[in-house]
Order: structure tokens, then sequence, then C-alpha cells
């Protein structure tokens, strides 16, 4: 069997076309593309999840202070030193105290369309009476 440049032998028609040559480099940049969409998203979840776990500590640590009597701007100031952007509320029902802190997170770069998240986290504390 004998071969001629750029054609099977028996064939008679070109191994390649020359309209695909770029197909396998335009599928590549649109898989490049989708690949980096996915990671910023979940590069965006990750940062989900840290400010959930910021915003658990706020609360927690407003609704301590908030149990040993202090003021209501005392148990801000604590959860809003820990997450400045904070947005705080206090309420006292019989001897429970519970602070709910929340924060609005937007996603980064082209995602941002997608909007925010306002994430939510409240912390309950037994109120201490002075002996």
């Amino acid at each position: 069997m004998s071969r001629i440049s750029g054609v099977s032998a028996g064939y008679g028609r070109p191994r390649h076309r020359r309209r695909e040559a770029g197909a396998v480099s335009v599928e590549m940049a649109l898989a490049l593309i989708g690949l980096v969409v996915v990671l910023i998203a979940l590069t965006w979840c990750l940062g989900l999840l840290t400010a959930e776990r910021a915003l658990g500590e706020a609360a927690r640590a407003a609704a301590r202070v908030a149990a040993r009597g202090e003021t209501a701007t005392a148990t801000t100031d604590e959860a809003r030193r820990l997450v400045p952007a904070a947005d705080v509320g206090i309420a006292v029902v019989g001897e429970h105290v519970t602070v709910i802190v929340s924060r609005v997170v937007s996603p980064p770069g082209i995602l941002a369309r997608w909007g925010s998240v306002r994430l939510d986290v409240s912390s309950v504390a037994l109120l201490e009476h002075p002996s």
C-alpha cells in the first residue's frame, strides 16, 4: 500500500480537514473558561463558610457579654470587634439572651451578577445573676 502525502491510501480523502484544525483549541479555551468560573464559585463558597464561622464566633462572644449584664452598646461593640461590618440584634426573653449577628456577603468578580447572600448566626446564653 502506498501513501500520498495528506491522503489515506484507498479513501482519497485528506486525513485532517482544514476547517477542523482550530476546533480543539476552541474546545480547550471553553473548557478553561468553565474551569475558571467553577474555581471562582468554589472560592466564594469557601469564603461564605469562613464568614459564617466568624459570625458564629462574634455571636457567641456578644452573647457572653450580654449574659454578664453589660449594655447593648458593649454587646454590639464586642460583635463588631470580631466582624466589623456586622448587624447585631439582641433580645432578652426570660432568663435567656439571644444575640443575632448578620452580614451581607457578595460574590467576587463575574459572579457578582448572582446577587448577595445574607448570613445570620445566633447564639443564646443564660443570664448571669449577681451573687
